[in-house]
């Protein structure tokens, strides 16, 4: 999970916002807003967001095509659970056209039984009333990946199996982070399918670029591993790539921070 730039508002999402929102407040009046009295208008924002992110899920970082997947609304909509923090359910539904709410998603990190309404609070939380914008007093326990870089809070490690030198690279909080731990949990970023896709990638792309920077450290000049180094974090650490997170943690596995130091190598955070 890596920090996303939404860019511009689209117009179509400023229109509908306009239209559906005191529709909406008005039920509200009377009774808690379900989610098909908010309808779907919020979805004219679904294009921008997926080019946005580089068609990519902005939990996960999977590549997703634009159809069937989600306008995840990260404070979600019509109900929420915010447990620990708090058993208050009400859904942030006057946040369910504002552009500042809305990511896109794909459907194994948003729907049940992974994240749909879930948004935990730490303990002491004040829960945000009718039409108070974010955040107030809340404090979430889940990254807002447009708020954020996720790789502050999520590290991933190796994980050795048996005596074949097989393993899975498995995402931890990093520093014992618990919004790591509960973003983990929520989106369910170590679920099975994953945890595969995760180790197609390293060994398809990040490892063939270690394997180049080893020999290049091993026969070349600083200048030389310098310019190989800068291949490899335009490769793997730009906003198009696939899993930048998991880029990042295996290059620094790889390439210490003792072996970066030597060659005045930096590995910046994405």
């Amino acid at each position: 999970m890596i920090r996303i730039h939404r860019g511009v508002e689209p117009a179509a999402l400023t229109t509908a916002r306009a239209s559906e929102l005191p529709r909406v407040q008005a039920l509200a009046a009377t009774r808690p807003p379900t989610q098909d009295d908010i309808g779907g208008r919020y979805k004219v924002a679904h294009d921008a967001l997926w080019n946005a992110q580089h068609y990519k899920c902005c939990y996960c970082e999977s590549r997703e095509q634009s159809k069937r997947n989600d306008v995840e609304h990260f404070r979600p909509k019509s109900q929420a659970d915010r447990r620990p923090g708090s058993h208050v359910d009400h859904g942030y539904w006057w946040l369910a056209w504002t552009w500042e709410n809305l990511l896109f998603s794909c459907r194994n990190c948003n729907q049940y039984p992974a994240k749909s309404g879930k948004f935990p609070l730490a303990e002491g939380s004040a829960v945000l009333q009718q039409r108070q914008l974010p955040p107030g007093q809340e404090r979430p326990l889940l990254i807002d990946p447009a708020a954020e870089s996720g790789i502050e809070h999520i590290q991933f490690v190796w994980m050795p199996h048996g005596v074949a030198k097989t393993g899975k690279w498995l995402p931890r909080p990093r520093n014992g982070s618990r919004r790591g731990a509960w973003s983990i949990r929520v989106c369910q970023l170590d679920r099975p399918d994953l945890l595969d896709l995760y180790g197609q990638h390293v060994e398809q792309n990040v490892m063939p670029m270690v394997e180049d920077l080893r020999v290049t450290m091993r026969g070349g000049s600083n200048a030389g591993v310098q310019r190989q180094w800068s291949r490899t974090l335009l490769r793997l650490l730009n906003p198009a790539q696939l899993y930048i997170g998991l880029s990042h943690d295996v290059l620094d596995h790889f390439i210490p921070a003792v072996v970066r130091k030597k060659h005045t190598l930096d590995l910046r955070l994405p």
